[in-house]
Protein backbone atom coordinates (compact mmCIF):
# COMPACT_ATOMS: atom_id res chain seq x y z
CA UNK A 1 0.00 0.00 0.00
CA UNK A 2 2.82 2.36 0.93
CA UNK A 3 4.71 1.52 -2.26
CA UNK A 4 1.65 2.21 -4.42
CA UNK A 5 1.27 5.58 -2.65
CA UNK A 6 4.82 6.61 -3.54
CA UNK A 7 4.26 5.53 -7.12
CA UNK A 8 1.10 7.59 -7.17
CA UNK A 9 3.06 10.63 -5.94
CA UNK A 10 5.72 9.93 -8.58
CA UNK A 11 3.13 9.86 -11.35
CA UNK A 12 1.50 13.09 -10.11
CA UNK A 13 4.84 14.87 -9.98
CA UNK A 14 5.85 13.60 -13.39
CA UNK A 15 2.57 14.85 -14.83
CA UNK A 16 3.04 18.22 -13.10
CA UNK A 17 6.63 18.54 -14.35
CA UNK A 18 5.63 17.40 -17.85
CA UNK A 19 2.84 19.98 -17.88
CA UNK A 20 5.35 22.58 -16.72
CA UNK A 21 7.75 21.70 -19.52
CA UNK A 22 4.85 21.57 -21.94
CA UNK A 23 3.87 25.11 -20.92
CA UNK A 24 7.51 26.24 -21.28
CA UNK A 25 7.55 24.70 -24.75
CA UNK A 26 4.04 25.15 -26.20
CA UNK A 27 3.43 28.79 -25.26
CA UNK A 28 6.80 29.95 -26.65
CA UNK A 29 6.02 27.94 -29.79
CA UNK A 30 2.83 29.96 -30.10
CA UNK A 31 4.95 33.13 -30.18
CA UNK A 32 8.04 31.79 -31.98
CA UNK A 33 6.58 31.65 -35.51
CA UNK A 34 5.37 35.22 -34.99
CA UNK A 35 8.69 36.47 -33.57
CA UNK A 36 10.91 34.82 -36.18
CA UNK A 37 8.81 36.32 -38.98
CA UNK A 38 8.39 39.81 -37.47
CA UNK A 39 11.93 40.25 -36.09
CA UNK A 40 13.90 38.58 -38.89
CA UNK A 41 16.87 36.24 -38.47
CA UNK A 42 19.40 38.76 -37.13
CA UNK A 43 17.16 40.47 -34.58
CA UNK A 44 15.84 37.12 -33.45
CA UNK A 45 19.51 36.16 -33.05
CA UNK A 46 19.93 39.04 -30.56
CA UNK A 47 17.00 37.69 -28.51
CA UNK A 48 18.53 34.21 -28.60
CA UNK A 49 21.90 35.56 -27.41
CA UNK A 50 20.28 37.50 -24.55
CA UNK A 51 18.40 34.42 -23.38
CA UNK A 52 21.54 32.29 -23.69
CA UNK A 53 23.67 34.51 -21.44
CA UNK A 54 20.83 34.84 -18.91
CA UNK A 55 20.70 31.05 -18.66
CA UNK A 56 24.44 31.01 -17.94
CA UNK A 57 23.99 33.60 -15.19
CA UNK A 58 21.05 31.58 -13.85
CA UNK A 59 23.38 28.61 -13.38
CA UNK A 60 25.66 30.84 -11.30
CA UNK A 61 22.72 31.86 -9.09
CA UNK A 62 21.34 28.33 -8.84
CA UNK A 63 24.72 27.05 -7.60
CA UNK A 64 23.53 23.45 -7.90
CA UNK A 65 20.80 23.86 -5.25
CA UNK A 66 18.21 22.26 -7.53
CA UNK A 67 20.08 18.98 -6.90
CA UNK A 68 21.63 19.29 -3.43
CA UNK A 69 18.64 20.99 -1.77
CA UNK A 70 16.13 18.70 -3.49
CA UNK A 71 17.87 15.72 -1.90
CA UNK A 72 18.04 17.37 1.54
CA UNK A 73 14.42 18.58 1.48
CA UNK A 74 13.19 15.12 0.44
CA UNK A 75 14.92 13.65 3.53
CA UNK A 76 13.85 16.34 6.06
CA UNK A 77 10.50 17.37 4.56
CA UNK A 78 8.65 16.68 7.86
CA UNK A 79 11.13 18.69 9.92
CA UNK A 80 9.83 22.28 9.55
CA UNK A 81 12.68 24.04 11.45
CA UNK A 82 15.25 22.21 9.29
CA UNK A 83 13.34 23.09 6.10
CA UNK A 84 13.22 26.76 7.17
CA UNK A 85 16.97 26.75 7.80
CA UNK A 86 17.65 25.26 4.35
CA UNK A 87 15.20 27.69 2.71
CA UNK A 88 16.68 30.78 4.40
CA UNK A 89 20.31 29.74 3.81
CA UNK A 90 19.76 29.21 0.11
CA UNK A 91 17.86 32.46 -0.43
CA UNK A 92 20.65 34.43 1.27
CA UNK A 93 23.29 32.77 -0.94
CA UNK A 94 21.19 33.41 -4.05
CA UNK A 95 20.78 37.10 -3.26
CA UNK A 96 24.57 37.47 -3.05
CA UNK A 97 25.00 35.50 -6.29
CA UNK A 98 22.42 37.74 -7.99
CA UNK A 99 24.56 40.78 -7.20
CA UNK A 100 27.69 39.03 -8.52
CA UNK A 101 25.81 37.99 -11.69
CA UNK A 102 24.69 41.56 -12.37
CA UNK A 103 28.27 42.79 -11.99
CA UNK A 104 29.43 40.12 -14.46
CA UNK A 105 26.78 41.27 -16.95
CA UNK A 106 27.71 44.92 -16.44
CA UNK A 107 31.40 44.20 -17.18
CA UNK A 108 30.52 42.12 -20.26
CA UNK A 109 28.39 44.92 -21.74
CA UNK A 110 31.39 47.24 -21.44
CA UNK A 111 34.12 45.03 -22.87
CA UNK A 112 32.31 42.72 -25.36
CA UNK A 113 31.31 44.68 -28.50
CA UNK A 114 28.41 42.38 -29.45
CA UNK A 115 26.86 42.88 -26.02
CA UNK A 116 27.68 46.59 -25.88
CA UNK A 117 25.79 47.18 -29.13
CA UNK A 118 22.56 45.86 -27.57
CA UNK A 119 23.25 46.40 -23.86
CA UNK A 120 19.70 47.69 -23.20
CA UNK A 121 18.32 44.29 -24.26
CA UNK A 122 20.72 42.47 -21.93
CA UNK A 123 19.84 44.62 -18.92
CA UNK A 124 16.13 44.24 -19.69
CA UNK A 125 16.64 40.47 -19.76
CA UNK A 126 18.27 40.29 -16.32
CA UNK A 127 14.83 39.81 -14.77
CA UNK A 128 15.02 36.25 -16.16
CA UNK A 129 17.90 35.60 -13.74
CA UNK A 130 16.10 37.30 -10.84
CA UNK A 131 12.89 35.34 -11.42
CA UNK A 132 14.62 31.97 -11.60
CA UNK A 133 16.82 32.77 -8.58
CA UNK A 134 13.86 33.45 -6.29
CA UNK A 135 11.84 30.46 -7.52
CA UNK A 136 12.44 27.62 -5.01
CA UNK A 137 12.01 24.77 -7.51
CA UNK A 138 14.22 22.61 -5.26
CA UNK A 139 11.69 23.03 -2.40
CA UNK A 140 8.73 21.85 -4.50
CA UNK A 141 10.79 18.98 -5.94
CA UNK A 142 11.92 17.85 -2.50
CA UNK A 143 8.37 18.07 -1.14
CA UNK A 144 7.15 16.28 -4.30
CA UNK A 145 4.52 18.98 -4.87
CA UNK A 146 5.31 20.26 -8.34
CA UNK A 147 1.74 21.25 -9.22
CA UNK A 148 2.29 24.68 -7.64
CA UNK A 149 5.24 25.49 -9.89
CA UNK A 150 3.13 24.38 -12.84
CA UNK A 151 0.33 26.78 -11.86
CA UNK A 152 2.59 29.84 -11.49
CA UNK A 153 4.36 29.10 -14.76
CA UNK A 154 1.05 28.77 -16.58
CA UNK A 155 0.00 32.21 -15.30
CA UNK A 156 3.32 33.93 -16.11
CA UNK A 157 3.86 32.31 -19.51
CA UNK A 158 0.30 33.05 -20.60
CA UNK A 159 0.81 36.70 -19.67
CA UNK A 160 4.11 36.73 -21.62
CA UNK A 161 2.39 35.25 -24.69
CA UNK A 162 -0.34 37.90 -24.72
CA UNK A 163 2.18 40.71 -24.25
CA UNK A 164 4.29 39.48 -27.20
CA UNK A 165 1.36 39.77 -29.60
CA UNK A 166 0.25 43.06 -28.07
CA UNK A 167 3.62 44.89 -28.01
CA UNK A 168 5.87 43.38 -30.70
CA UNK A 169 4.77 44.84 -34.04
CA UNK A 170 7.95 45.21 -36.14
CA UNK A 171 11.65 44.25 -36.24
CA UNK A 172 12.66 47.33 -34.22
CA UNK A 173 10.72 46.06 -31.19
CA UNK A 174 13.14 43.18 -30.62
CA UNK A 175 14.65 44.77 -27.48
CA UNK A 176 11.24 44.54 -25.73
CA UNK A 177 11.23 40.73 -25.94
CA UNK A 178 13.84 40.21 -23.15
CA UNK A 179 11.84 42.62 -20.95
CA UNK A 180 8.69 40.56 -21.46
CA UNK A 181 10.63 37.39 -20.61
CA UNK A 182 11.78 39.14 -17.42
CA UNK A 183 8.26 40.13 -16.42
CA UNK A 184 7.07 36.54 -16.82
CA UNK A 185 9.92 35.01 -14.80
CA UNK A 186 9.70 37.56 -11.96
CA UNK A 187 5.94 37.03 -11.62
CA UNK A 188 6.51 33.26 -11.51
CA UNK A 189 9.17 33.70 -8.82
CA UNK A 190 6.97 35.88 -6.60
CA UNK A 191 3.95 33.57 -6.92
CA UNK A 192 6.07 30.49 -6.14
CA UNK A 193 7.30 32.13 -2.90
CA UNK A 194 3.67 32.82 -1.94
CA UNK A 195 2.79 29.16 -2.52
CA UNK A 196 5.85 28.04 -0.54
CA UNK A 197 4.69 30.11 2.44
CA UNK A 198 1.03 29.12 2.26
CA UNK A 199 1.40 25.41 1.47
CA UNK A 200 4.51 24.44 3.44
CA UNK A 201 4.63 27.14 6.08
CA UNK A 202 8.22 28.06 5.24
CA UNK A 203 9.51 31.37 6.46
CA UNK A 204 12.64 33.40 5.87
CA UNK A 205 14.87 34.46 8.74
CA UNK A 206 18.52 35.34 9.20
CA UNK A 207 20.40 32.28 10.31
CA UNK A 208 23.84 31.30 11.53
CA UNK A 209 26.80 31.72 9.22
CA UNK A 210 27.66 28.04 9.65
CA UNK A 211 24.32 26.99 8.07
CA UNK A 212 25.03 29.13 4.99
CA UNK A 213 28.55 27.72 4.67
CA UNK A 214 27.19 24.18 4.99
CA UNK A 215 24.76 24.72 2.11
CA UNK A 216 27.53 26.16 -0.06
CA UNK A 217 29.81 23.20 0.68
CA UNK A 218 27.02 20.67 0.08
CA UNK A 219 26.19 22.17 -3.29
CA UNK A 220 29.70 22.89 -4.59
CA UNK A 221 30.15 19.64 -6.51
CA UNK A 222 26.65 20.00 -8.00
CA UNK A 223 27.49 23.57 -9.05
CA UNK A 224 30.67 22.46 -10.85
CA UNK A 225 28.57 19.84 -12.61
CA UNK A 226 25.77 22.22 -13.62
CA UNK A 227 28.20 25.01 -14.58
CA UNK A 228 30.08 22.56 -16.79
CA UNK A 229 26.87 21.47 -18.49
CA UNK A 230 25.89 25.11 -19.03
CA UNK A 231 29.25 25.92 -20.61
CA UNK A 232 28.80 23.32 -23.33
CA UNK A 233 25.01 23.69 -23.75
CA UNK A 234 23.55 27.09 -22.81
CA UNK A 235 26.61 29.01 -24.03
CA UNK A 236 26.45 27.73 -27.61
CA UNK A 237 24.08 30.38 -28.96
CA UNK A 238 26.15 33.08 -27.34
CA UNK A 239 29.44 31.69 -28.73
CA UNK A 240 27.94 31.28 -32.21
CA UNK A 241 26.72 34.88 -32.11
CA UNK A 242 30.06 36.10 -30.77
CA UNK A 243 32.11 34.36 -33.48
CA UNK A 244 29.75 34.17 -36.46
CA UNK A 245 27.34 37.03 -35.80
CA UNK A 246 23.71 37.43 -34.79
CA UNK A 247 22.38 35.97 -38.07
CA UNK A 248 23.92 32.57 -37.34
CA UNK A 249 22.89 32.84 -33.68
CA UNK A 250 19.33 32.97 -35.03
CA UNK A 251 19.91 30.00 -37.36
CA UNK A 252 21.47 27.95 -34.56
CA UNK A 253 18.80 29.07 -32.06
CA UNK A 254 15.93 27.84 -34.25
CA UNK A 255 17.44 24.35 -34.65
CA UNK A 256 18.29 24.20 -30.96
CA UNK A 257 14.74 25.22 -30.00
CA UNK A 258 13.36 22.29 -32.02
CA UNK A 259 15.92 19.99 -30.40
CA UNK A 260 14.65 21.18 -27.01
CA UNK A 261 11.10 20.37 -28.13
CA UNK A 262 12.19 16.83 -29.01
CA UNK A 263 13.76 16.20 -25.61
CA UNK A 264 11.52 18.37 -23.39
CA UNK A 265 9.75 15.48 -21.67
CA UNK A 266 12.90 13.77 -20.33
CA UNK A 267 14.10 16.48 -17.98
CA UNK A 268 10.87 16.56 -15.91
CA UNK A 269 10.76 12.77 -15.93
CA UNK A 270 14.34 12.64 -14.64
CA UNK A 271 13.59 15.31 -11.99
CA UNK A 272 10.44 13.48 -10.85
CA UNK A 273 12.25 10.15 -10.47
CA UNK A 274 15.23 11.53 -8.55
CA UNK A 275 13.64 12.24 -5.10
CA UNK A 276 11.67 8.99 -5.42
CA UNK A 277 14.83 6.99 -6.19
CA UNK A 278 16.65 8.65 -3.26
CA UNK A 279 13.98 7.27 -0.93
CA UNK A 280 12.92 3.95 -2.52
CA UNK A 281 15.90 2.79 -4.66
CA UNK A 282 13.43 1.13 -7.06
CA UNK A 283 15.68 -0.25 -9.83
CA UNK A 284 12.89 -2.22 -11.49
CA UNK A 285 10.84 0.93 -12.05
CA UNK A 286 13.93 2.83 -13.23
CA UNK A 287 14.70 0.19 -15.89
CA UNK A 288 11.16 0.36 -17.27
CA UNK A 289 11.26 4.15 -17.54
CA UNK A 290 14.84 4.19 -18.88
CA UNK A 291 14.26 1.77 -21.79
CA UNK A 292 10.83 3.25 -22.62
CA UNK A 293 12.38 6.72 -22.83
CA UNK A 294 15.20 5.53 -25.10
CA UNK A 295 12.75 3.81 -27.46
CA UNK A 296 10.39 6.79 -27.66
CA UNK A 297 13.23 9.29 -28.08
CA UNK A 298 14.85 7.27 -30.88
CA UNK A 299 11.52 7.10 -32.72
CA UNK A 300 10.93 10.87 -32.43
CA UNK A 301 14.52 11.60 -33.51
CA UNK A 302 14.21 9.48 -36.66
CA UNK A 303 10.88 11.07 -37.63
CA UNK A 304 12.25 14.58 -37.02
CA UNK A 305 15.37 13.83 -39.06
CA UNK A 306 13.27 12.64 -41.99
CA UNK A 307 10.87 15.63 -41.96
CA UNK A 308 13.30 18.35 -40.80
CA UNK A 309 12.78 20.62 -43.85
CA UNK A 310 9.00 20.52 -43.57
CA UNK A 311 9.07 21.11 -39.78
CA UNK A 312 11.35 24.16 -39.96
CA UNK A 313 9.42 25.75 -42.82
CA UNK A 314 6.04 25.14 -41.14
CA UNK A 315 7.10 26.60 -37.78
CA UNK A 316 9.50 29.39 -38.74
CA UNK A 317 8.82 30.22 -42.39
CA UNK A 318 11.35 31.41 -45.01
CA UNK A 319 14.95 32.34 -44.19
CA UNK A 320 15.72 29.42 -41.86
CA UNK A 321 16.51 26.72 -44.43
CA UNK A 322 19.98 26.17 -42.95
CA UNK A 323 18.35 25.40 -39.61
CA UNK A 324 16.65 22.38 -41.19
CA UNK A 325 20.02 20.86 -42.10
CA UNK A 326 21.34 21.66 -38.63
CA UNK A 327 18.32 19.97 -37.05
CA UNK A 328 19.41 16.62 -38.53
CA UNK A 329 22.67 16.89 -36.56
CA UNK A 330 20.70 17.68 -33.40
CA UNK A 331 18.71 14.46 -33.91
CA UNK A 332 21.92 12.45 -33.43
CA UNK A 333 22.65 14.48 -30.30
CA UNK A 334 19.20 13.65 -28.94
CA UNK A 335 19.83 9.90 -29.21
CA UNK A 336 22.95 10.27 -27.01
CA UNK A 337 21.77 12.84 -24.49
CA UNK A 338 18.66 11.01 -23.21
CA UNK A 339 20.41 7.88 -21.81
CA UNK A 340 23.17 10.10 -20.39
CA UNK A 341 20.55 12.18 -18.54
CA UNK A 342 18.80 9.20 -16.96
CA UNK A 343 21.99 7.46 -15.91
CA UNK A 344 23.05 10.64 -14.08
CA UNK A 345 20.90 11.68 -11.13
CA UNK A 346 17.93 9.35 -11.17
CA UNK A 347 20.41 6.42 -10.97
CA UNK A 348 24.00 7.26 -10.00
CA UNK A 349 23.03 10.22 -7.81
CA UNK A 350 20.41 8.25 -5.89
CA UNK A 351 22.81 5.37 -5.11
CA UNK A 352 25.72 7.46 -3.83
CA UNK A 353 27.74 7.56 -7.09
CA UNK A 354 27.32 11.32 -7.63
CA UNK A 355 30.98 11.76 -8.49
CA UNK A 356 30.51 9.91 -11.80
CA UNK A 357 27.45 12.01 -12.65
CA UNK A 358 29.22 15.25 -11.69
CA UNK A 359 32.76 14.67 -12.92
CA UNK A 360 31.55 13.25 -16.25
CA UNK A 361 30.29 16.70 -17.25
CA UNK A 362 33.26 18.53 -15.71
CA UNK A 363 35.75 16.42 -17.69
CA UNK A 364 33.63 16.68 -20.85
CA UNK A 365 33.37 20.46 -20.39
CA UNK A 366 37.16 20.88 -20.13
CA UNK A 367 37.69 18.82 -23.30
CA UNK A 368 34.86 20.71 -25.04
CA UNK A 369 36.34 24.13 -24.24
CA UNK A 370 39.87 23.11 -25.28
CA UNK A 371 38.64 21.84 -28.65
CA UNK A 372 36.44 24.93 -29.07
CA UNK A 373 39.47 27.20 -28.62
CA UNK A 374 41.37 25.30 -31.32
CA UNK A 375 38.50 25.35 -33.84
CA UNK A 376 37.28 28.90 -33.10
CA UNK A 377 39.08 30.33 -36.15
CA UNK A 378 37.07 28.08 -38.50
CA UNK A 379 33.96 27.53 -36.36
CA UNK A 380 30.63 26.90 -38.08
CA UNK A 381 27.17 26.04 -36.78
CA UNK A 382 27.78 22.46 -38.00
CA UNK A 383 31.12 22.01 -36.25
CA UNK A 384 29.49 23.35 -33.07
CA UNK A 385 26.84 20.59 -33.08
CA UNK A 386 29.44 17.93 -33.97
CA UNK A 387 31.47 19.09 -30.98
CA UNK A 388 28.35 18.81 -28.81
CA UNK A 389 27.81 15.23 -29.99
CA UNK A 390 31.42 14.35 -29.16
CA UNK A 391 31.08 15.99 -25.73
CA UNK A 392 27.93 14.03 -24.89
CA UNK A 393 29.63 10.78 -25.93
CA UNK A 394 32.30 11.53 -23.29
CA UNK A 395 29.61 12.19 -20.65
CA UNK A 396 27.78 8.97 -21.52
CA UNK A 397 30.98 6.90 -21.49
CA UNK A 398 32.07 8.13 -18.03
CA UNK A 399 28.59 7.55 -16.61
CA UNK A 400 28.59 4.03 -18.03
CA UNK A 401 31.80 3.46 -16.05
CA UNK A 402 29.91 4.63 -12.97
CA UNK A 403 27.07 2.20 -13.71
CA UNK A 404 29.60 -0.62 -14.07
CA UNK A 405 31.12 0.29 -10.70
CA UNK A 406 27.64 0.46 -9.15
CA UNK A 407 26.62 -2.96 -10.54
CA UNK A 408 29.90 -4.55 -9.39
CA UNK A 409 29.30 -3.23 -5.88
CA UNK A 410 25.75 -4.60 -5.81
CA UNK A 411 27.00 -7.96 -7.08
CA UNK A 412 29.67 -8.07 -4.38
CA UNK A 413 27.12 -7.27 -1.66
CA UNK A 414 24.75 -9.96 -2.99
CA UNK A 415 27.52 -12.58 -2.98
CA UNK A 416 28.40 -11.77 0.63
CA UNK A 417 24.84 -12.16 1.88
Amino acid sequence: MKLSFFKHVLVKNFLALSTLQGINLILPFVTLPYLTRVLGVSNYGVVVMVYSIMQLLTVVCDYGFNLSATKEISIFRDNTPRVNTIFSSILIVKLVLLLISFLILFVLTIYVPVLEANKTSYFMGFGIVIGQAITPTWLFLGMEKMKYITIVNLVSKTLFTFLIFFLIKNSEDFFYVPLLYSIGFVIAGILSLVFAYKEFGVSFYFIKKIDIIRQIKNSSQYFYSRASVALYTSSNNFIVGLVLGEFYAGIFGVAERLFTAMTVIYSPLSDAIYPYMVQKKDLKLFKKIFFSAIFFNSLVSLITMFFSNEIVYFVFGFGYEESAVLLKYFCFLSIIIVPATFIGYPLLGAFGFEKYANYSVVIACVIHMIILIFISSFLSVYSMVLLLIFTQIIVLSIRFLGVRKFLNKRRLISNNI
